[in-house]
């Protein structure tokens, strides 16, 4: 578990460190907990590594954590967010910019671990495994937006990498059996939970990505998006 934390406040920093230790032992967790105390160098670090939870402190001398936040949301980074705050000015911003959670100063244990439970860290999870040429790759599925083939290769992007494959779309299809994976044409397969628009010849993406729709049976892959959609509600 690969978790950021941003506070130009060293004391509340190295108590936050040493309380998320204090819960990775008590439930044998691995916790990777990288530390900054400027925004910008936590925004930096973000846009270059990826993480599965951010804590920012929204009052950061210099800058304002809500904004370090929004630009980070406009490189759309897939990472659970928690702010820290000794103030609850910005509750309705925090709740805009997706976060799971609002983390009042100072920090109590019990509180801490809810905000944890927020960020689903509590939660088994599969993982799939995927052998590129030069290492085997280890993903939750639902990280992964799209896998597309070009030249006998699948390519499995997800929000902080894309990798290149030696693989059928079949035998990818095979480990993917989630209900939220859809084949949209003979070489795209999608996760339907970033599906941002459904246009007549494809489905446009939350990356930005555009998955053709096969012209033979395009109604029939629409409506099962669409029957997929309605079960989320």
């Amino acid at each position: 578990m690969r978790i950021v934390a941003c506070d130009d406040d060293v004391s509340e920093l190295e108590e936050l460190k040493r309380q998320l230790q204090e819960i990775g032992r008590k439930y044998q967790l691995l916790l990777d907990i990288r530390t900054f105390t400027e925004g910008e160098q936590c925004c930096e670090y973000l846009c270059l590594n990826s993480a599965d939870i951010v804590f920012m402190d929204i009052y950061l001398k210099p800058g304002n954590g809500v904004e370090f936040v929004r630009r980070l949301r406009q490189h759309r980074l897939n990472f659970k967010l928690v702010f820290l705050t000794s103030s609850n000015d910005f509750a309705i911003e925090s709740y805009e910019l997706d976060a799971a959670y609002y983390l009042l100063k100072p920090l109590q244990p019990e509180r801490l671990e809810q905000a944890l439970k927020r960020c689903g860290v509590f939660d088994k999870e599969e993982y799939v495994t995927f052998d590129t040429a030069v290492e085997r790759v280890k993903l939750k599925p639902k990280d992964i937006i799209v896998v597309e083939v070009q030249d006998k290769y699948c390519y499995i992007h997800t929000a902080q990498r894309t990798y290149k494959v030696y693989s059928s779309i079949n035998k990818v299809r095979e480990k993917l059996t989630q209900d939220y994976f859809l084949l949209t044409y003979r070489s795209v397969l999608i996760n339907m939970h970033y599906v941002d628009g459904v246009y007549s010849n494809y489905f446009l993406l939350g990356n930005g990505f555009k998955a053709p729709i096969r012209v033979r049976d395009s109604a029939a892959v629409r409506n099962a998006y669409m029957q997929w959609a309605l079960l989320q509600d």
